[in-house]
């Protein structure tokens, strides 16, 4: 060790404490600190060691009482003793050192134990351009209260996320800097939280691509040649919520541990068929399954919609191509008119296919539901496919009668389907019999109230 680094380690702190709060105390601690150049310069190379480490000490205590550590302290109702010790230390004493270690112990043994960070108030909630701030606080703040995440720190990383968590929060330190120290922590995280595929237990969680508008063949065509980024969504057993057609839940599966180039609690505004985003502001690399699925959740049930039917999607961008095909559905499988396009892109595309029944995780059907059955109903008892209906709409400039007789039977055909589907006998054949003496379709209106239970 030489006098320069020492120098320049006080150098370096100085800078650091510019981004503390004014205080006038703190001023009169730091001239202590510089108190100790002329005595570096003095000493003898050989007797530096007891000089750097009292620097560290009080640097330590300095950190205690006016840095991103003392914010901490400040406002963790645990650490309330802590705080009373660290006001009484003064930087001359001659013991300083022991008194550095004696609160360090103290400090480190409570941010051990700490698993509620619920005390950092996130200042950019609901601050518009500031979305992907928002997400990387939550996300940090996630990964100490996450027993699953928790597990992959140690307790040095643990005690550096709450400090970066605050400096985050007070624009301390730069978005960039925090995602790249944290980003394979992320990625870790995220390999194990994805599935690749779709197995019998029911529990999942997949990053999720909805062929929306058109037809499954024209759209997926578009989708895998995507030049340099794919759009997404993670959908998972305990939240569904997926961009586009309200009538159409079937996509594309993407690798557990695809490329991600960025992640948003909401719509990114992203440029897919081209590079880049229009506001880079709302994405961010730090972002956790856990706390993307919570916010969208709170959003769902604050519209109040169905949190396996929502419109609240996130958006992931990935590098990477699919790995399957999957149908999100109510299990009502050859009723969907999309269905065996779907087998058969599988097929086309050399991808496995898998089907999702929502139904098992809800107990009543949503307005979004009655909606979507309706539509697949009535769509196979006219006997029409999606190509015809999207005819009839540009002819009609957006009029389509199959609307009008959805809004008005979709509450008979949801319950109709709903005792098919307790019964066992759900299918297309049953679902259009039954139709048959119900819609007429000339007039538009019921004929009859409805079936026998």
């Amino acid at each position: 060790m030489l006098k320069k680094d020492i120098l320049d380690l006080i150098d370096s702190f100085e800078r650091e404490t510019w981004k503390y709060t004014y205080n006038d105390n703190l001023n009169d601690d730091m001239d202590y600190i510089y108190s100790l150049e002329n005595e570096i310069k003095n000493a003898d190379e050989a007797n530096l060691k007891p000089i750097y480490d009292k620097l560290i000490a009080l640097m330590g205590i300095i950190r205690f009482k006016y840095g991103f550590e003392s914010i901490l302290i400040n406002s963790n109702p645990e650490l309330e003793n802590l705080k009373k010790i660290i006001e009484n230390i003064s930087l001359d004493s001659s013991d300083i050192i022991n008194q550095y270690n004696y609160v360090s112990t103290m400090y480190n043994d409570c941010m051990s134990k700490t698993t509620n960070v619920d005390f950092i108030e996130n200042k950019y909630k609901d601050i518009q351009e500031k979305e992907g701030l928002y997400l990387a606080i939550e996300s940090l703040k996630s990964l100490i209260s996450n027993e699953n995440y928790r597990q992959l720190l140690d307790q040095n990383q643990i005690n550096e996320i709450i400090i970066d968590c605050i400096k985050l929060n007070n624009n301390a330190v730069s978005l960039e800097k925090i995602e790249l120290k944290y980003k394979d922590i992320i990625k870790r995280i995220w390999e194990y939280s994805l599935s690749d595929k779709i197995d019998e237990s029911g529990i999942f969680r997949i990053l999720f691509s909805n062929i929306s508008g058109g037809t499954i063949k024209q759209q997926s065509d578009m989708l895998i040649n995507r030049p340099d980024q794919s759009s997404c969504s993670m959908i998972s057993s305990n939240f569904i919520a997926t961009y586009g057609s309200a009538t159409r839940k079937i996509g594309f599966i993407y690798p557990s541990n695809s490329e991600i180039i960025t992640f948003g609690a909401s719509d990114l505004g992203s440029n897919v068929f081209g590079t880049g985003l229009v506001n880079k502001e709302k994405g961010t690399l730090l972002a956790t399954p856990q706390v993307l699925e919570r916010m969208g959740m709170v959003r769902a049930i604050k519209n109040g919609e169905d949190i396996y039917s929502s419109s609240c999607y996130n958006e992931i961008l990935v590098n990477a191509k699919p790995c399957g095909i999957v149908v999100l559905d109510l299990g009502e499988k050859d009723l969907n008119i999309d269905y065996q396009e779907a087998k058969m892109l599988s097929l086309q595309m050399h991808l496995p296919l898998y089907y999702i029944d929502t139904m098992q995780y809800k107990k009543d059907l949503s307005e979004a539901d009655k909606y979507y059955i309706a539509f697949h109903s009535i769509m196979s008892y006219l006997g029409m496919s999606r190509d015809e209906l999207l005819k009839e709409i540009e002819q009609n400039n957006g009029y389509s009668k199959i609307d009008e007789l959805i809004n008005i039977y979709k509450d008979q055909i949801a319950e109709i389907f709903l005792i098919l589907k307790r019964k066992g006998n759900l299918s297309k054949e049953n679902m259009c019999q039954i139709l048959g003496n119900i819609i007429d379709v000339s007039k538009t209106m019921p004929k009859v109230d409805g079936i026998t239970k």
